[in-house]
């Protein structure tokens, strides 16, 4: 029989154990893995890697410490998590989980759960999946969100859904890179200014990477891992500049914000907001690219990589950008509920 429940501190174990029973059969280095899957250089064995490494390569759901600590702040961000537990006899065990985020989004989405990551165990003796995506699906319209959205880590929900025949995708993002020096000074008149971290507006600027949900990846880069200081010093976040594009009153609003999991890339992340009419505004992003270049000047970053839609990174190809090869093409869908 199973049961769908929230998944509690008890869980963490269990949750880890699962999570890294399906790392395992993805994994192709026998029991070594890299110290830096992205570089892919040093290969060690599970237990010598450090907590940073670990999340490298499995994420927060890999150790116990990363994931007590990622519950803790998931539950305390307004997002959920529920197990699927099996009971055979006396003996109950947890074969699938799911991890909810709940966020105010602008148009299209609105007020939207989206399901980050869904995993699921290889033996059962029910296929959980189906009952883990309904529930998830009622919880999130009982906490009065409106639409479903569905995230990579997740694509399992999808085979799961057995409703729902009306998926949007939302985007289709991959990676794009370009040097600094091949980027040449903004040609528009805009103005910036420092905005504080706790004032970014997500509800009403588009965030035009949607490889999962803005919030979501804002708020953990910046508050989960303060707790862990390994995790904290491994990843460099300079502070975000609100960007004022024109010369007079009716200013348009844009917001730029570079990253860096330290050690692992070379070129920083960059991550850019705009407003939800202008988020197919190509020219638009490509000045905010060569304003970020500017602004951020005195850092040493020697080149940005965008993750956007596939439309706005044809758009960035002609302009001298590159195709991250190495990352697959990261979906995002959505449905009403």
């Amino acid at each position: 029989m199973i049961t769908i429940r929230p998944v509690r501190p008890s869980d963490i174990n269990a949750i880890v154990s699962l999570a890294n029973r399906r790392l395992w059969q993805r994994h192709t280095g026998y029991d070594e893995w890299y110290t830096d899957p992205i570089k892919k250089g040093t290969m060690l064995p599970w237990e010598k890697l450090s907590l940073y490494q670990r999340y490298l390569n499995g994420g927060v759901w890999s150790d116990p410490v990363l994931y007590k600590n990622h519950l803790n702040w998931l539950t305390k961000s307004g997002g959920f998590s529920l197990a699927a537990e099996e009971t055979e006899g006396v003996m109950k065990r947890i074969v699938a989980f799911a991890e909810i985020w709940c966020a105010d989004e602008p148009s299209p989405l609105g007020k939207t759960g989206s399901l980050v990551v869904f995993e699921v165990d290889t033996h059962f003796s029910e296929d959980p999946a189906a009952k883990l995506y309904a529930q998830a699906k009622k919880d999130i319209r009982n906490r009065g969100y409106s639409t479903l959205a569905i995230s990579p880590f997740s694509s399992h929900a999808v085979t799961a859904n057995l409703d729902d025949r009306r998926w949007e995708l939302l985007a289709l993002t991959r990676r794009y890179r370009i040097a600094r020096a091949d980027l040449t000074p903004p040609e528009i008149p805009h103005r910036v200014e420092d905005l504080p971290r706790t004032e970014l507006p997500l509800q009403e600027l588009f965030c035009l990477d949607q490889s999962m949900p803005p919030s979501y990846l804002w708020a953990s880069l910046w508050e989960e891992f303060d707790l862990i200081p390994e995790m904290k010093g491994a990843i460099r976040r300079l502070p975000a500049r609100r960007v004022f594009i024109g010369s007079g009153s009716e200013d348009q609003t844009a917001v730029i914000w570079p990253w860096l999991l330290s050690d692992t890339q070379d070129y920083w992340r960059l991550g850019v907001w705009v407003p939800p009419e202008k988020h197919e505004d190509r020219e638009l992003l490509y000045e905010l690219v060569r304003i970020a270049a500017e602004v951020y000047g005195a850092e040493d970053i020697p080149g940005f990589e965008l993750c956007v839609d596939e439309e706005n990174g044809s758009f960035l190809i002609n302009r001298g950008f590159s195709v991250n090869e190495a990352q697959p093409a990261e979906p995002r869908y959505y449905t009403a509920l």
